[in-house]
C-alpha cells in the first residue's frame, strides 16, 4: 500500500488502527507512507509493516517511495489515490510485474479540483497511472461516473466506512443549544479550513439570512490553512461562534444538537460528515458534491451565495428534507471482506 498519511506512524492513531484492521484480510500488509524527517521501519501488529520514506523535501517522495517498494516482495500493490502514490504504484507495477489497484477518494475532474496548478498536474498524471491499473476502486458512484468509459469498466464503488449505529448510540456531551442559549437555531459548520471546503461563501450566505432571522447562530468548528480567514469573518458578527477541532465523539454531539448542518464545499468524493449529520437528523444544506444528492432534496451549485441563502432559508422555515438514505454495511467486518474482494479483483 502507497500512502500519504503520515498519522498511520502515530501510536494510537485512527488511521494506524484502521491499517491494523486491514492487515486481518491479507497474510502481509507491506505500507509505504510519504513522510519528511527521520523515524525507524515500524511493525504495528503481527503482520503490518510500515515503511516511511524519511525524505528530506516533498519533492523526493515518489523516488524514495519507489526505492522501498522494489526491496518488498509483494502479490499486489494499491494506492491512495491516482496521483503522487499511484505514479509510485504504476512504476512498482511495471519493475515488479505485479498487478495495480488505484483508489480514487476525490472528484478530481470537478472544474473546481483544477483550480491550482498542482492539481491541474494531477489530473495530468491520473491519465498515466489509471489505465495501468488492473482494478480501480471509487468511493462513489459520481466519481465513477465521471471517469472516460473505458476506465469504467474496471472500476468498482465502495464508499467509505462509517459506523451509523455508532454514531446513533454516541450520547450528547456537549449540547450547543444550552451552550448557546442565545440562538433559537442553531447552523453547524464542521470541517477543515480550507480553500476547496468554501467555508467564506457559507459564512457569506449565513449574514444574509441572519437580517431575516436574527435569532440564529451559526457554529463553525474546524482548523486548518484558511483558519485566520475564517476567523477575522467569525468576528464580524456576534451570531458567529468559532470552535476549535474536537474529537470524533464530540463532534457527533454538536451534529446531535445543531438544527442544520452547512456543508459548502467545492468539490467531495464522498462526503463522510455529511452522512454523519445526516444520521444525527440535522438538516442537511449542501453544494452540489458527493453523494450530498443523494441525503438531501436540494441542493446549491458549488460557490452559488445567492442559492445557498435560498436554502438556508427554507431550511430554516422547514421547507428542506432530508432523503431517507441506505448505508449499505452496518457491519464493519462485512465493509472489510469486501475491501479485500474489491483489492483481489487486480490478481483475477
Amino acid at each position: 500500500m502507497i500512502s500519504t498519511d503520515v498519522k498511520i506512524l502515530e501510536e494510537g492513531s485512527s488511521p494506524r488502527a484502521r491499517m491494523m484492521e486491514y492487515g486481518t484480510l491479507f497474510d502481509e500488509l507491506h505500507i509505504i507512507v510519504f513522510s519528511l524527517g527521520k523515524t525507524a521501519n515500524i511493525k504495528i501488529s503481527n503482520n503490518v509493516f510500515v515503511y516511511p520514506t524519511n525524505s528530506i523535501s516533498k519533492l523526493l517522495y515518489i523516488t524514495d517511495a519507489i526505492k522501498i517498494g522494489l526491496s518488498i516482495k509483494a502479490d499486489v500493490i494499491t494506492t491512495q489515490d491516482p496521483f503522487e502514490t499511484g505514479l509510485v504504484g504504476k512504476k512498482l507495477s511495471e519493475k515488479l510485474n505485479i498487478p495495480l489497484h488505484i483508489q480514487i477518494h476525490t472528484d478530481f475532474y470537478s472544474p473546481y479540483f483544477k483550480n491550482s496548478i498542482l492539481n491541474k498536474v494531477r489530473v495530468a498524471i491520473s491519465k498515466k497511472t489509471l489505465p495501468k491499473a488492473t482494478a480501480i476502486r471509487a468511493v462513489s458512484e459520481r466519481i465513477k461516473d465521471s471517469l472516460p468509459t473505458e476506465l469504467q469498466t474496471k472500476t468498482s464503488v465502495l464508499p467509505i466506512f462509517t459506523d451509523l449505529e455508532a454514531i446513533k448510540n454516541t450520547p450528547i456531551s456537549i449540547n450547543l443549544k444550552k451552550q448557546y442559549p442565545q440562538f433559537k437555531k442553531i447552523v453547524l459548520i464542521a470541517s477543515r479550513l480550507t480553500k476547496e471546503k468554501d467555508i467564506q461563501t457559507g459564512i457569506k450566505a449565513f449574514l444574509s439570512v441572519l437580517k431575516e432571522n436574527p435569532d440564529t447562530g451559526l457554529v463553525i468548528v474546524g482548523s486548518g490553512p484558511e483558519e485566520k480567514n475564517i476567523k477575522i469573518l467569525a468576528n464580524t458578527s456576534s451570531s458567529i461562534i468559532y470552535l476549535p477541532w474536537a474529537d470524533h465523539d464530540t463532534l457527533i454531539s454538536y451534529m446531535k444538537t445543531c438544527d442544520i448542518f452547512l456543508s459548502t464545499s467545492l468539490y467531495e468524493g464522498y462526503g463522510l460528515s455529511m452522512l454523519e449529520a445526516h444520521t444525527t437528523g440535522a438538516i442537511l444544506v449542501s453544494t452540489d458534491v458527493g453523494i450530498a444528492p443523494l441525503l438531501v432534496s436540494k441542493t446549491a451549485k458549488p460557490g452559488d451565495i445567492v442559492e445557498m441563502v435560498k436554502l438556508l432559508k427554507n431550511a430554516l422555515l422547514g421547507n428542506i428534507q432530508n432523503r431517507p438514505y441506505l448505508y449499505p454495511y452496518n457491519l464493519k467486518q462485512s465493509y472489510l471482506e469486501v475491501y479485500k474482494a474489491d483489492i483481489k479483483r487486480a490478481l483475477i
